[in-house]
């Protein structure tokens, strides 16, 4: 479920590059380096960093230096060459973020004409907290799914993900809460009907990520929280 969450976030990363120029001039892609929170079944957060690079020229490999000189190989999933990142396995997830993971992160990329170019991103300490839901249940007439949650504090975007064993059912654009003050919780509503016509029956997992980004620009991830619960449908 982690890797379909990164996924997920990857092809977010990819929307928000999606008004750059498509046309071939030269070699250049985009690399992002950001936390990633999660809370566990048994509520503990944990965190982790992710990496992706991005470029509508094809890539063969992607290499990212940390702040400590440690060195690994980003992934292509797919094979395409657009788009390289790193899969946490779960004991990259920490209680806490070694201080050695904050700093400049340098990146490597090499193109499929064989040029290699030298990218930099660097990493705060900034993070948010998984979201706490507070309910998942049916509406009292049993057409609809209501999840609420409490307001994730310095979040800049939400974006909710439904889920069926390995099957992405729904992922909503990203959203804000544009009240003025701001709500301390939110809820939104999912149709059953819909909800059965494209999963079946069985267990739904409802994901709400939080979005924090480096700047208003909101073209680089700071930081991201994933907060799930299920349900029976």
């Amino acid at each position: 479920m982690k890797k379909l969450h990164l996924l997920a976030l990857v092809v977010l990363i990819m929307a928000g590059l999606s008004g750059c120029k498509k046309e071939k001039v030269a070699n250049q892609a985009s690399v992002d380096v950001f936390i990633k929170a999660i809370k566990t079944p048994q509520g503990a957060t944990l965190y982790t960093v992710i990496h992706s690079v991005f470029s509508y020229n094809i890539m063969t490999s992607v290499s990212v230096a940390s702040p400590d000189g440690t060195t690994k190989q980003l992934v292509n999933p797919g094979g395409a060459g657009n788009s390289f990142y790193n899969i946490p396995v779960d004991a990259d997830y920490l209680p806490t973020l070694p201080t050695s993971a904050i700093g400049i992160y340098t990146y490597i990329v090499k193109f499929n004409d064989g040029e290699e170019i030298t990218y930099t991103n660097s990493l705060s300490n900034l993070t948010i907290q998984p979201a706490n839901i507070t309910s998942l249940a049916k509406s009292a007439n049993g057409d609809s799914v209501y999840i609420k949650w409490d307001a994730i504090p310095n979040v800049n975007f939400y974006q909710i993900e439904i889920t069926k064993g390995t099957t992405q059912l729904y992922y909503s654009d990203k959203f804000y809460d544009g009240s003025s003050p701001l709500k301390p919780n939110l809820r939104l509503g999912f149709n059953l009907y819909n909800l059965n016509s494209a999963g079946g029956t069985g267990t739904f997992t409802f994901n709400i990520n939080g979005l924090l980004y480096e700047t208003t620009a909101y073209s680089y991830l700071q930081a991201t929280s994933t907060s799930s619960s299920d349900i029976a449908l």
